[in-house]
């Protein structure tokens, strides 16, 4: 096979590359083999007769290499080579778009609780803060002691008598008196005057005869109870009139406070005892009474926040040591500080009250806050 291949690109050369002509055919027979014929270009030598009796002329020069032969058939497959070294990594690629969201998947269990956190490290110290504001006023620090008494004097002439004293402040008004029992029935007065006879009117249908009622009672202890409820009713509407009178003069004193059915009342001024009561009078209450706890501490919170102390409307000016209210009544309710009441100096017959809620004998003639309950 590879013979004939050969002949047959020999044979397909050109003329020119094979020589003008041909001048010497060389034949051979070989036993059970194919005829070879070579040609060779035309050399200087004698041509033959036959070929029989000539001498193989000299050798030729080699000839120009050939044009490439034909593209041959794709040869089979050869078996895979070696894998190769694995190559570099190629670079990141740009990031896809977001794909959409898939759908939610089922609930996870729920996890372990992880361990106790550690105690972190103390935060610093902080800022130091602002002044604070000065606290209230102090209260009132104690008397001193009474002085030893004096030599006794020689007794002076009898002075004249002195002038009649002003006329005290009227009393608290009491509360209403509860209804009388109900009077006996008076007596049925005349007969009176018959009046003029009216036109007669139009006769009407006779109407149809009604059973016959039961027997009523006398109507006498009606009209007592109707008297009653009437009488009752005028002492509530007392009641709720002075309680309006109350509650409208006590609108005419800007700061208050309101405890139970009592109102205290104050300007934020400053007057003696008896210049404090008239300024309550003329305002339709009285000086500052508290005759409970909860009285004296919304009291307190009134006067503390004026900051001054107040006159209250006790007094005992009657018997030396016992203090009674305006109307003569003993007190209810004391809050005295410690030490309290000692009549320093003789003269303190009034009562005031600090700004921490607690009681004092003062003299009347020094100036306090006025405050008014009505």
């Amino acid at each position: 096979m590879l013979l004939f291949l050969s002949m047959l690109v020999l044979c397909s050369q050109p003329l020119g590359y094979l020589g003008a002509e041909m001048k010497t055919l060389v034949r051979r027979s070989v036993t059970n083999a194919c005829t070879l014929v070579m040609c060779g270009p035309a050399e200087n030598g004698l041509p033959g007769r036959d070929g029989r009796d000539g001498r193989e002329g000299p050798r030729g020069e080699k000839g120009d290499p050939g044009l490439p032969g034909a593209v041959g058939l794709a040869g089979m497959r050869g078996p895979a080579g070696p894998i190769g070294p694995k190559g570099d990594n190629g670079s990141v690629g740009e990031p896809g778009p977001k794909g959409d969201s898939g759908p939610g998947g089922p609930p996870g269990l729920p996890g372990v609780p992880g361990p106790a956190g550690k105690d972190g490290p103390s935060g610093k110290q902080g800022n130091v803060g602002p002044q604070g504001k000065p606290g209230p006023k102090g209260e009132a620090g104690s008397k001193g002691e009474i002085g030893a008494p004096g030599t006794q004097g020689s007794p002076g002439a009898r002075g004249p008598p002195g002038p009649k004293g002003e006329r005290g402040t009227p009393g608290e008004r009491g509360a209403p008196g509860n209804a009388g029992a109900t009077g006996t029935v008076g007596a049925v007065g005349p007969q009176g005057v018959p009046g003029t006879r009216g036109p007669p009117g139009l006769k009407g249908d006779r109407g149809a005869p009604g059973d016959r009622g039961a027997k009523g009672e006398s109507g006498l202890q009606d009209l007592a109870a109707l008297r009653q409820q009437v009488e009752t009713f005028q002492g509530q509407l007392q009641s709720l009139q002075a309680d309006f009178s109350q509650y409208k003069k006590a609108m005419l004193l800007p700061d208050g406070q309101s405890v139970g059915n009592k109102i205290f009342k104050t300007a934020g001024t400053t007057k003696v005892f008896r210049g404090a009561q008239e300024l309550c009078t003329q305002a339709g209450g009285q000086l500052a009474s508290p005759r409970s706890a909860a009285e004296n501490k919304a009291l307190q919170q009134l006067i503390s926040a004026q900051n001054k102390a107040a006159f209250l409307s006790m007094t005992d000016n009657d018997t030396e040591g016992k203090f009674i209210y305006p109307t003569g009544e003993p007190l209810v309710y004391t809050n005295w500080a410690p030490g309290e009441p000692n009549n320093n100096g003789g003269s303190e017959n009034c009562v005031e009250i600090f700004t921490n809620g607690q009681w004092n004998d003062k003299a009347c003639g020094e100036e306090r806050l006025v405050v008014c309950e009505f």
